[in-house]
């Protein structure tokens, strides 16, 4: 099994590059605990541009763990072999171009220094209108209707990718709203898990992709990284709206 050291990064935001660095010998895991929903409130706030969201992103002064490297590859939009799971091949693709359309799109991908192999794709989206929340509500009825998996082309390098479930997780709330699920990836017959939680704060949408190279089951998004992301986040929203 390869590892991911601290200074490499997961090459790309698809879940296709991090599906195609591993090799056989992988543990698997397949949680599945309930998920938390809360009140969804109205999206009211500002339509950040790619300046702000990128100055919303954790930088080297809040993650002082992590190695951090912006995503700046081409965009890439994965395409759901089944039409009610679009929203979840969304989750995996980079730019701004998904349903509904974004405004405005900053990643960066965080190498932990502490844990190798553990790495986290952040991804900051705007939208018009109630294209925030549309999104939220796209996953989640995507979440029930493809949860028996589904596979994904257009990725990076041109690769399918099949993930053979998708399951609900129990998350923490924060913003105005937010979810947590995983998607388990096959490659060369191993299961993945690749954790996904999003988080809305107005009319932005942060997302989490978790995933850990060398050692999947041990697959999970990091506490420090994300209150420090939804802090920022938040700050910087309220900043944009005031």
């Amino acid at each position: 099994m390869k590892t991911l050291a601290s200074r490499t990064l997961v090459p790309a935001v698809t879940a296709a590059a991090a599906l195609l660095a591993l090799t056989t010998g992988c543990s698997s895991s397949d949680a599945n605990s309930p998920k938390t929903d809360q009140p969804a409130k109205e999206s009211q706030g500002a339509v950040l541009t790619e300046a702000q969201l990128k100055a919303a992103l954790v930088g080297k002064a809040d993650a002082k763990a992590y190695e951090a490297e912006d995503n700046t590859a081409p965009a890439v939009r994965p395409k759901a072999d089944k039409p009610e799971c679009t929203a979840l091949a969304d989750m995996t693709a980079s730019g701004t171009g998904r349903t509904p359309e974004a405004e405005a799109w900053a990643s960066r991908t965080y190498g932990s220094a502490t844990a190798p192999g553990l790495a986290v794709t952040t991804g900051l989206l705007s939208y018009e209108g109630e294209g925030a929340q549309q999104t939220l509500d796209g996953v989640r009825k995507a979440m029930t209707n493809c949860a028996g998996g589904f596979s994904t082309t257009g990725n990076n390098g041109g690769a399918t990718v099949k993930y053979v479930s998708v399951k609900p997780e129990q998350n923490a709330k924060a913003g105005d709203d937010s979810l947590s699920f995983v998607m388990t990836g096959e490659v060369q017959g191993t299961q993945v898990p690749m954790r996904f939680t999003l988080v809305r704060e107005d009319n932005t949408v942060a997302s989490f992709f978790t995933i850990h190279l060398a050692q999947p089951a041990k697959a999970k998004l990091p506490q420090d990284l994300f209150t420090s992301q939804v802090t920022k986040l938040a700050e910087h929203a309220g900043k944009a709206a005031s």
